[in-house]
């Protein structure tokens, strides 16, 4: 069925003067892709409508918020079986009727992208990314073929397939379901605090060397907000963890709360990014990198620069604390930085219709992963840019030597390109 009209919650996709919208993987999709005459636009796909390419002008999309919203549950193997249209707060929801948890992000709206792009946790040093906890893929590839791939048992058993679709889905095919192992569900901690820059500096010299039980996020822009998240598997584990948390310094507002999901934890924006209008147009680029251990200080001064360089209010720089997943590599991923502890991500936002204001922003963004590229290497492409000078390099940054072989595998899925561009 092809819609006229879409909602979306990022606002740039909302905005987009779309070719038609599917709400349904069947013939009569593929049939009109086929036919169409925008062969070289790439069609797109919503299941939450969070990013900058949930839609574009000029472009299919293919909605798979209303008719894939079924979710099931093993009760034995405690595993969920989620369509491509259920949010990750809805997955979350589902699941505490169980009294079972999935690492899911910062934000409850985000959908399938999240997983499929890696899925990347304040749970994530303990549990793992979200493409970890993958059983079973089913879907499409671009070149209409439906697949089913079983979770590797043994590397010996690692396909390629298998590999691309953790992490680079996107560029490949439709995914309209999927298995996911599950956790017991785990009370957790929050520490939240407005900081100043020294204070900053403090809690990520801190924030490295703690247990994977306990991670740090924090967000920069008119002021500096941070938020530590750890999982209570104890009463003795609890104890400890509060220890470590009281030993962070603050400026105001310093509040120790215990939640029973991660769904229900604040809102990392509340401290500091109040100036977001919904009229705003935005992109967001990841990066990923090592400790900062005795660099701390001049990462840090880099930031306040760009901060103060930033060319509106809404513009910010925040991080998630990744901490390294050597440990839970038990299987190859598209995912390649593993030894990743932090990432940072740069949020550029301009007024929407404003070519020469997002020009600014654009070039703002481009300077600060400049100027942070030598501490933060690589990129996770939970939003891609292929409409952006930038997407070659963040295809380069984020697969490195995975690349050529994804491209092979597009050339075979994926032959005409219908997906978006892995060039």
């Amino acid at each position: 069925m092809i819609r006229n009209s879409i909602s979306l919650q990022n606002q740039n996709s909302n905005d987009s003067d779309v070719l038609g919208v599917f709400e349904a993987v069947n013939s009569e999709f593929f049939q009109s892709l086929r036919s169409s005459q925008q062969t070289s636009s790439p069609f797109l796909v919503s299941s939450g409508g969070t990013t900058s390419r949930a839609a574009a002008d000029k472009h299919w999309v293919l909605d798979l918020r209303k008719n894939y919203q079924n979710i099931s549950f093993d009760l034995k193997k405690k595993h969920v079986e989620i369509e491509a249209g259920v949010t990750m707060g809805k997955l979350c929801s589902f699941l505490e009727k169980h009294k079972r948890s999935f690492p899911i992000g910062l934000s409850g709206n985000t959908g399938m992208g999240y997983i499929l792009t890696g899925g990347i946790s304040p749970l994530s040093r303990s549990k793992g990314l979200a493409i970890d906890q993958l059983i079973e893929i089913k879907g499409f590839w671009g070149n209409g073929k439906e697949f089913h791939l079983l979770r590797p048992n043994t590397k010996n058993e690692l396909t390629n397939e298998w590999k691309a679709l953790c992490g680079a889905a996107i560029f490949l095919g439709i995914i309209t379901q999927v298995k996911l192992k599950t956790q017991p569900l785990r009370p957790l901690l929050s520490w939240t605090a407005n900081l100043s820059f020294s204070q900053l500096s403090e809690c990520i010299n801190q924030a490295e060397s703690w247990p994977n039980s306990l991670s740090l996020q924090w967000i920069f822009g008119d002021d500096i907000f941070a938020h530590a998240i750890g999982e209570i598997k104890n009463t003795g584990d609890e104890s400890v963890l509060i220890k470590l948390l009281e030993k962070l310094p603050f400026s105001r507002n310093r509040i120790i709360n215990k939640f029973n999901n991660i769904k229900s934890l604040p809102n990392l924006n509340f401290g500091n990014n109040n100036n977001y209008s919904n009229s705003n147009h935005s992109e967001v680029l990841g990066l990923l990198g090592p400790a900062w251990q005795e660099k701390n200080q001049q990462v840090l001064k880099i930031l306040k620069e760009l901060i103060n360089k930033r060319p509106n209010k809404s513009c910010y720089i925040a991080s998630q604390q990744l901490g390294g997943l050597t440990h839970l590599n038990d299987l190859d991923t598209s995912f390649i930085h593993r030894d990743a502890i932090w990432k940072p991500w740069i949020n550029g936002a301009w007024e929407a219709n404003n070519p020469a204001k997002r020009k600014r922003t654009l070039e703002w963004m481009t300077e600060c992963w400049n100027n942070l590229e030598f501490i933060c290497p690589g990129v996770h492409l939970a939003q891609i840019h292929p409409h952006l000078e930038w997407h070659k390099k963040e295809l380069s940054s984020a697969f490195e030597d995975w690349l050529p072989n994804l491209e092979e595998l597009k050339a075979i899925h994926d032959p005409r390109n219908i997906m978006p561009p892995l060039k």
